[in-house]
């Protein structure tokens, strides 16, 4: 963030809209991909459900480990507030 020149809220947006364009490219991606037959395409649909499945988990667990909110993460991922500890200057 001070390396961007950003207050929290527009590091926390700016954050927000790289997860947004990363899950974007996955669905552009996935909507685009060629087909290699029967299958090899249902090949293709068991791994890509795989990944689905494994950014879904992340996003579960960030919430229900203690590592990024601390014991807050379940009511974080219910209301979708955090609170951020007041900044000290650098």
């Amino acid at each position: 963030m001070h390396e961007r020149g950003l207050n929290v809220q527009e590091g926390v947006d700016a954050a927000g809209a790289l997860w947004k364009a990363g899950f974007q490219r996955f669905e552009d991606i996935l909507h685009n991909l060629p087909s290699w037959g029967e299958e090899v395409d249902r090949l293709v649909a068991i791994y890509v459900q795989g990944l689905q499945n494994h950014i879904v988990s992340l996003l579960h667990w960030s919430f229900y480990t203690e590592r990024y909110f601390g014991k807050e993460g379940p009511q974080i991922k219910k209301d979708r507030i955090v609170r951020f500890c007041p900044t000290k200057a650098i």
